[in-house]
């Protein structure tokens, strides 16, 4: 009986060594059931030695992601199921990220608060990944290597298996550079309609993959949600946002305390105030003051006039008036602007450019210039200092 057991129990071990040998010539790993391709695990595994690696699915038998991890770096690559490393992004400290990036999260989403950054090592053309909270929401952007803005996705915080709450760990897995053939039939049959730009997939929460599609129809931008299904979850023409700026007692217009003093409850003190603006130019003030146990709601518009019915909150706000816009040539481009371009965009082809006006007085340029075929809109303020840029 000794010697059976003692067999038995040496046939359990020789097999088991079998196994390991086998799985270490063809790696494979489990996703909720599923075999990553050998093909995939083993291009991650020889791209990214002596690392973690966890998969997951992006599009069913056609891309995966591969959350790497080591001591010293962070990846998120994206795998064909023929083991091609399509893109691959590394971690980066939000200091090392371009100050155009920089520029355009401070100039759209003022106070905003950066969760993770990420840099891409491999795959053409070349970019970046941010994520960030604002105002409650969390938002995954993605620029180019100019630092220009490419496109987003919001509410989408479920980070990758790493990942955990209050932005800690890996981002959720996605693919940036998606073409009108890597789209499933359901997702192309939804955008028909349309005249695609570019999309990107995600992992949402649930595992399941959800497109941000960037089209055009009718002479209008567009950006489309829709999940794998090809059902649209959102649709949203893509127009300036408006920002909102915090005012302290500081800055707060002369106008508008004069006016509280005036009119207020002596005494009052400031709760809060927000300026709200389009395209960088204010159109609107939204002021709380203290008066006691009360809380005052006032509003002015550009001019700093009271408007006489304000409502509770930014929301509320009355419609934004259209600033005036004129177009101006290459050779009334501020030299600061002019500069930038030059520095930034070598070879650049100018196509037009505008400015826009409050009661005659300019508060932003904006730069239309092609360079090879990528279209971008550059945008500066009366100086010529450089705000953002967007990729068209």
């Amino acid at each position: 009986m000794f010697q059976k057991k003692l067999f038995i129990a040496l046939l359990a071990l020789a097999t088991f060594a079998s196994c390991s040998k086998e799985e270490s010539l063809n790696p494979t790993a489990q996703i909720s059931g599923e075999n990553v391709p050998v093909a995939v695990s083993s291009a991650v595994a020889k791209a990214y030695p002596n690392t973690s690696i966890d998969f997951s699915i992006i599009a069913p038998n056609s891309l995966y992601a591969a959350d790497i991890t080591s001591t010293t770096k962070e990846v998120q690559a994206v795998v064909s199921s023929k083991g091609e490393i399509k893109e691959a992004f590394t971690k980066i400290e939000g200091k090392d990220l371009p100050a155009a990036i920089t520029s355009y999260l401070e100039t759209n989403f003022k106070g905003y608060q950066l969760i993770h950054a990420s840099k891409k090592t491999t795959g053409s053309p070349t970019g970046f990944r941010v994520e960030i909270a604002f105002n409650k929401e969390h938002y995954s952007l993605i620029f180019d290597d100019k630092g220009a803005f490419v496109s987003q996705m919001t509410g989408n915080p479920g980070f990758g298996p790493k990942g955990g709450k209050g932005g800690k760990g890996g981002p959720a897995p996605v693919v940036t550079q998606l073409t009108l053939a890597d789209l499933p039939a359901p997702v192309k049959a939804a955008i028909n309609a349309y005249t695609f730009k570019r999309g990107m997939a995600i992992i949402a929460p649930d595992k399941s993959t959800i497109y941000n599609i960037h089209a055009e129809k009718d002479g209008l931008s567009w950006s489309l949600t829709i999940d794998s299904a090809g059902k649209i979850l959102s649709t949203k023409e893509l127009k300036p946002m408006p920002t909102f700026t915090e005012l302290e007692i500081t800055n707060l217009p002369t106008e508008i305390k004069t006016y509280l003093d005036a009119n207020a409850p002596k005494g009052w003190t400031l709760k809060k105030a927000m300026s709200i603006a389009k395209d960088n130019v204010v159109m609107h003030y939204h002021v709380l003051v203290n008066s006691g146990t009360s809380v005052l709601t006032y509003m002015f518009d550009k001019d700093f006039k009271v408007i006489s019915k304000p409502g509770k909150g930014p929301k509320d706000n009355p419609s934004m008036p259209k600033p005036t816009i004129t177009e101006i040539t290459k050779d009334q481009i501020p030299a600061a602007a002019s500069a930038y371009l030059t520095s930034n965009y070598a070879g650049y082809v100018f196509a037009k450019a505008i400015s826009v006006s409050l009661d005659g007085t300019v508060q932003e340029i904006e730069v239309f210039i092609s360079v090879g075929t990528k279209k971008y809109k550059v945008e500066f303020d009366a100086a010529g200092k450089f705000l953002s840029a967007k990729l068209l």
